[in-house]
């Protein structure tokens, strides 16, 4: 009787414990990821939301318009249409550096349209969206105003900036 009792139990343990599997079964289920354009401005790194940039331009000639202010080197021709460019570092803090030799990312976001100047593009990734941190509290500078949140990119802390908040700046 004892043997049939401990078997007993035996059966309700391994039952539970086969019940307790089932429901921890996970559900595979593909994470929300968002592109990011990864680029160099100045000495350091940053990005934008990939959805936020329609084309990267090589350098072009960039005419000058009189009495524009200091981040705006000038406007472009792109296929017909007249753009406006965007010195980034003036936003940043980077030093200023001869624009001639700049790529020029097409930024669109809203009725926001404009080139703006960044050195080099570095890569385009997809990143799952819970990798976005948001930026340190301890940020200081000017690049403060742009910054939205934080990505990790070869071992390095990339802020992610906003272009909206940038359209933001240029239309005060």
């Amino acid at each position: 009787m004892a043997d049939s009792e401990e078997q007993l139990k035996s059966e309700l343990i391994l039952g539970e414990l086969k019940k307790r599997q089932r429901t921890k079964e996970v559900v595979d289920v593909e994470e929300e990821r968002v592109k990011v354009v990864i680029f160099m401005c100045g000495v350091n790194l940053y990005a934008f939301y990939g959805r936020d940039v329609r084309e990267i331009l090589p350098s072009c000639a960039i005419s000058w318009v009189p009495s524009l202010p200091e981040y705006l080197p000038g406007l472009i021709n792109v296929r017909g249409d007249i753009e406006s460019v965007i010195n980034l570092r003036h936003f940043l803090g980077e030093e200023k550096d001869d624009h001639c030799k700049c790529l020029i990312a097409m930024a669109v976001r809203g009725d926001f349209h404009s080139g703006i100047l960044i050195d080099s593009i570095e890569d385009v990734v997809d990143i799952p969206l819970s990798t976005i941190l948001p930026p340190l509290a301890t940020l200081n500078g000017a690049a403060r105003d742009l910054v939205i949140g934080e990505i990790e990119y070869g071992g390095e802390t990339i802020s992610l900036l906003d272009i909206g908040k940038l359209a933001a700046l240029i239309a005060l």
